[in-house]
């Protein structure tokens, strides 16, 4: 029987995917539950006034497909059969991987299952420094890997780069491969995996092609973390990024791709895809069976998953297969016109791009042209708009739809506002960006996103460049911000940036992603893990760290970069910065990051160290 206050009719439901389909239509027929979960299609909440409070809220359907993995109509996405397999392959076919699987718990989970299934204790790996700190529990703690670290650059405005150049030399990279392990350096492929940022956080796509080519010979597979891109495969002007289009041979390396879908595709929070492709190396030791890969699958997944996130994938799938091309043409095409508006229209707060192209300021090109035209989104050599000292051209490109804002410089002194106190001033309008850094601030461009959400954050941003310039006080530009000083915004914007020249940021944090300056590993991550687990370490104030084996990962959250892994020593570089950050929280408290790793006792800071006496 029909549950006709939430169905749909037999003509909408055989226009979805199949895994959709079936799970609609299970779930809005009228049933018995006798079986998990607990709530039998929200009955549990609606005994209480509150909780029809809850399923009113969110609506009857999310509980009605809230169904229970005996359900034998919706297959088994654990063996992936029926059309739950059905659903991963046309993602396969979608994205042009030989194998897809859908995972439910976040792209981090997707890193920690490829970086368990290729990598055993003390392989090589191949290991950006940019990296999440997923890859670096999957790679480096879970599997006890040993890490060479590819380098990379921030410019004056914090900006991360991709990869530096220097760390694409094969010649380079076997020397720091043999200064771990002499015979795995000796190998004609000494890195068993290779894992790299695809796309990072500050908007800046990698060249895949470029990769291959300099580094693939090296290494029997790559991870490219795509958690921040996966519509490279639709936008023309990234088609050197779209790894899983390209023709592959037995020469190349297995190529491996994960997805965060819920953050820029069409997918429910959590949802995240794994993309294979490997079957030109197929027959050869190096191949990773796909066993092996559902083996690790299955080890970091839950056996109990809420199927709407499925359906969401399934969705984002079709989605793409049929529009794709076209939606993301539009978001690019809204960002284009975005970035135009910002610049026309605010002085202090403007786009990350190049600001002369062909002779012309930026904005005054066509459409089509800065669509077509690699000129416009490129990172280049000679001309050195971006401020990254170690560009090579081609090696990045200015992610389309991802809009980065700069705000000020750490650089050089110059007047600017902070891009936190940006950040939580369109907050007080109901407008969210993705997150923001000292002078940057990021904001995603998506299909669906239309002209009038453009012109409300122009219109927002142009508003308080005018209360700066008319130096008004803070507490009336964020009256409902208690946490913020009693001062004008041009004198809090002053303090800041003075504050952050005084304490010399740019060279720290160019510091810690220089290769000469990181930090020795007397233990894998591994180690130092099984170590602390054992109770062998010690809380040490943070001060008295440098010298210290670091028992645990410490980072700056955004972005979720390592600047200290499990098993490496505590430097006076990297303690100068997270000091630094110490004050910098004392100075401005409301605009203070979290830091994982770090912890208060009594207000004060420790981090977790290898014990001296390990007795």
């Amino acid at each position: 029987m029909e549950n006709k206050e939430h169905t749909l009719t037999e003509n909408e439901l055989k226009k979805l995917p199949p895994f959709t389909q079936s799970l609609l239509s299970h779930a809005l027929h009228e049933r018995d539950d006798f079986d998990t979960p607990g709530h039998h299609s929200g009955a549990f909440y609606e005994m209480t006034e509150e909780g029809n409070i809850f399923t009113k809220g969110l609506g009857k359907n999310a509980f009605l497909a809230d169904i229970s993995d005996s359900s034998s109509l919706i297959g088994d996405p654990f063996s992936h059969e029926g059309v739950s397999g059905m659903a991963e392959e046309m993602a396969a076919r979608t994205w042009q991987s030989d194998l897809c699987r859908f995972v439910l718990e976040g792209t981090s989970t997707s890193n920690r299952i490829c970086a368990s299934a290729l990598l055993s204790e003390n392989d090589l790996v191949l290991f950006d420094r940019n990296n999440h700190k997923s890859t670096y529990q999957g790679a480096l703690i879970q599997a006890g890997a040993r890490a060479v670290y590819l380098g990379s650059e921030r410019n004056g405005e914090g900006v991360i780069d991709t990869l530096d150049p220097a760390f694409l030399d094969s010649d380079f990279l076997r020397k720091k491969a043999a200064a771990i392990d002499p015979s795995l350096a000796q190998k004609e492929r000494p890195f068993r995996l290779a894992c790299l940022q695809l796309a990072t956080y500050d908007g800046l796509f990698l060249n895949a092609k470029m990769i291959l080519e300099k580094l693939g010979p090296l290494c029997d597979y790559i991870l490219f973390d795509g958690a921040w891109a996966g519509y490279e495969n639709f936008i023309p002007l990234l088609k050197d990024s779209a790894v899983l289009t390209f023709p592959l041979g037995p020469e190349d390396p297995g190529i491996l791709v994960t997805q965060s879908v819920h953050k820029q595709l069409a997918g429910f929070s959590q949802t995240s895809q794994i993309h294979k492709k490997d079957s030109h190396i197929k027959g050869e030791k190096r191949c990773l069976p796909d066993d092996i890969l559902d083996s690790a699958f299955l080890m970091n997944i839950s056996t109990s998953p809420y199927y709407p996130l499925f359906a969401g994938l399934e969705m984002n799938a079709l989605i793409h297969r049929k529009y794709g091309k076209e939606l993301w043409e539009e978001a690019f095409r809204f960002s284009i016109h975005l970035r135009k508006k910002l610049l026309k229209n605010l002085r202090f707060i403007r786009p990350f791009l190049p600001p002369i192209v062909h002779g012309r300021k930026w904005e005054e090109a066509d459409d089509k042209e800065i669509m077509n035209d690699p000129a416009f989104s490129s990172i280049s050599k000679d001309y050195a708009w971006h401020g990254f000292s170690h560009a090579e051209d081609g090696l990045s490109m200015i992610d389309p739809c991802k809009i980065l804002l700069t705000s000020g410089s750490l650089k050089e002194y110059k007047e600017g506002i902070p891009a936190p106190l940006i950040s939580m001033y369109l907050k007080s309008k109901g407008i969210t960006p993705e997150k923001s850094d000292f002078c940057t601030i990021l904001f995603l461009a998506e299909p669906g996103d239309k002209e009038g959400k453009a012109k409300r954050l122009v219109s927002a941003l142009a508003d308080l460049e005018k209360a700066f310039e008319e130096n008004r006080p803070v507490s009336e530009i964020l009256p409902e911000c208690s946490s913020l000083p009693e001062e004008d915004i041009r004198d809090l914007s002053s303090r800041f940036f003075h504050f952050l020249h005084e304490k010399n940021v740019f060279s720290l944090l160019n510091t810690l992603f220089s290769s000469e300056h990181f930090p020795d590993a007397p233990m894998t991550g591994r180690k130092a893990n099984q170590l602390w687990l054992s109770g062998k370490g010690e809380k040490c104030p943070l001060a008295e760290a440098e010298g210290r084996t670091a028992l645990e990962a410490v980072l700056p959250y955004p972005p979720g970069i390592c600047l200290l892994a499990a098993g490496e020593t505590w430097t006076k570089d990297i303690l100068s910065y997270f000091l630094f950050l110490e004050e910098y929280g004392r100075e401005f408290p409301s605009f203070m990051p979290e830091v994982v790793g770090l912890h208060k006792q009594d207000g004060k800071p420790y981090v977790w160290v290898l014990s001296k006496d390990r007795g």
